[in-house]
């Protein structure tokens, strides 16, 4: 690829990044004449424009949609092939921008962090933490880790691993309200519920003996994260339904206990998504391929690994 045409391509993603070429100009240090420039001698060069144009706002057309999938993953194999003969292709380095929900990166992230960063010294990585779904293009996301149900479109998402969902309470609960040994014992206690979910009220279990079992339970506090329902467990106000790895300590330790484990609830799935398909080797697929290593390893330990 000619310097012209890669530059050109750097300013057309910084363009869409950023909506508007002032925030390319701050982006990338390019003057906004030439930003304005270099755009449409792309544009003339393709024979079609990339952006719609008004007053107030700058947005892709269609084919600029299509052409920017294409420019990201252009990009970044270049900055991996540059990469791969530095230091004779043996360390990695640069920046990766990762986002996540909060309680997945706090929980999980965080704590595995310091073994990537002696695996990879050079390798600096931001941390997007946010319960909303988080837009990797506008944002400038290499790579987010959702379990929600994804959406069609365009993205690579690539299945890292389970979100097995446990019941779980603090033993100072379980001593004032009495036990749980079946699904429809629920009924008789308080149950914090997540708005997160599209029936919060439903909790949905698997019997081994009678297929599929659904409990409408109640409660007086409804949480909107996943921290918080963490919280409100610890304080002693409920019973919850959450994600297994979110516990691994505090179930060691006996903070909480978990509850009807003959009675599994469906399981989610964990994805790694990006914009493209990452460059096997590079630093975007070998932080995938970590985070994946760290939920097996959570999975088959039933504690934190690599604090």
């Amino acid at each position: 690829m000619n310097n012209g045409l890669h530059e050109h391509l750097a300013v057309f993603v910084a363009i869409a990044q950023a909506g508007s070429l002032t925030g390319a100009s701050i982006a990338t240090g390019i003057g906004q004449g030439t930003i304005s420039r270099q755009l449409a001698a792309l544009e003339q060069h393709l024979g079609c424009p990339l952006f719609r144009r008004s007053t107030r706002a700058i947005s892709l057309t269609e084919r600029g949609e299509v052409y920017l999938e294409h420019a990201l993953r252009i990009l970044a194999l270049t900055q991996e092939a540059e990469a791969a003969v530095q230091d004779g292709g043996s360390k990695l380095r640069g920046r990766i921008r990762v986002a996540c929900s909060n309680g997945f990166g706090r929980r999980l992230l965080i704590p595995a962090l310091a073994q990537w960063q002696r695996l990879h010294p050079e390798v600096h990585v931001e941390l997007v933490l946010s319960d909303q779904v988080s837009q990797l293009i506008e944002e400038r996301v290499d790579v987010a880790f959702r379990i929600a149900p994804l959406r069609e479109s365009n993205l690579i998402a690539r299945p890292v691993g389970p979100s097995r969902r446990i019941v779980v309470a603090s033993p100072d609960y379980l001593k004032r309200h009495g036990p749980v040994t079946e699904p429809t014992h629920l009924q008789q206690h308080q149950c914090l519920l997540f708005s997160g979910t599209d029936h919060p009220g439903i909790w949905r279990f698997t019997d081994t003996s009678k297929g599929s079992l659904s409990v409408h339970v109640t409660g007086r506090l409804t949480l909107s994260t996943m921290d918080a329902l963490y919280d409100a467990v610890l304080a002693n106000l409920g019973i919850a339904v959450m994600p297994e790895w979110f516990w691994s300590r505090e179930l060691l330790d006996g903070r909480v206990v978990q509850l009807l484990g003959n009675y599994p609830l469906p399981a989610h799935t964990i994805h790694a998504v990006t914009s493209s398909r990452p460059a096997a080797g590079g630093k975007v697929s070998t932080f995938i391929s970590f985070v994946e290593q760290v939920l097996q390893q959570t999975s088959a330990m039933g504690t934190m690994p690599l604090s």
